[in-house]
């Protein structure tokens, strides 16, 4: 199995929009939360947020076997508006002057009742071409490559219920837990993974839970190897070089990779 992180930073990504601040000025670019796993041939994309289709490009990846939402906010889930342009079998209203053989992609997305309904009541086109699926928390999706078991996420808000996903393949298990603001309790399913994303509070920011009291909870995974999402050198006001002094968590760029 191959876990790619496709992108490592916050809501508003790294450079801040409209700043011009040293951290922002020396540091490469994070794009909002991604993570492609890749095993048999076979892709998974967890969370759909605005840089979606950058992303994609950037890793020459033009077919997506499922995306698998974690929640509606705008930096996780509102590239859907991208997906429903490769899905859709015309363009607007130029049906005779289109070559369509770059459309209608089969899109099939993965994530809570609560995401479906916020896309019901705010895209509701995106239906008509876009197929999701509700998959509940501890409710398991197998596949001949594939075992991908949903679990909740305390984000501290009830607006946007939020859940992560644990998945495994060719005998590794990666566990992808983004904006989390505490841990009661840690699914049996997620201990002793591989490879382990967790909220980038960890490094001392704070844009969820207490840093503290995060970095606790991270390490009751047990995971591995514990990677920061949501990392911004603009918010912690640090250089990309210090920030491995904050904790003992990996911190990726962009696109980096590891095969389990």
């Amino acid at each position: 199995m191959r876990v790619t992180l496709m992108g490592t930073g916050d809501a508003v990504g790294v450079p801040a929009p409209l700043c011009d601040c040293e951290y922002c000025a020396a540091s490469e670019r994070r794009r909002r939360p991604a993570v492609l796993v890749e095993a048999a041939g076979r892709r998974l994309v967890l969370d759909i947020g605005p840089d979606i289709a950058d992303q994609l490009h950037e890793m020459e990846v033009y077919d997506v076997d499922a995306f698998f939402a974690t929640h509606a906010h705008f930096d996780n889930y509102w590239g859907i508006n991208e997906l429903n342009q490769a899905a859709m079998t015309t363009h607007v209203q130029n049906e005779g002057e289109f070559d369509h053989s770059t459309f209608g992609k089969e899109i099939t997305v993965y994530g809570s009742r609560p995401v479906r309904t916020f896309t019901e009541d705010t895209f509701p086109h995106i239906l008509d071409h876009v197929e999701y699926v509700p998959l509940d928390a501890d409710e398991a999706l197998r596949t001949d490559e594939f075992d991908v078991r949903a679990f909740d996420v305390d984000h501290g808000t009830h607006a946007f219920p939020t859940q992560g996903y644990a998945v495994s393949a060719e005998g590794a298990t990666v566990v992808y837990a983004p904006d989390v603001d505490g841990v009661d309790a840690v699914p049996d399913f997620c201990t002793g993974a591989d490879l382990l994303f967790f909220d980038g509070s960890v490094l001392g920011a704070e844009f969820h839970g207490d840093a503290e009291e995060l970095r606790a909870d991270a390490r009751r995974f047990d995971a591995d190897r514990v990677v920061a999402t949501n990392v911004s050198e603009h918010m912690l006001e640090r250089h990309t070089d210090d920030l491995d002094e904050l904790s003992d968590f990996e911190v990726w760029n962009d696109f980096d990779r590891v095969a389990l």
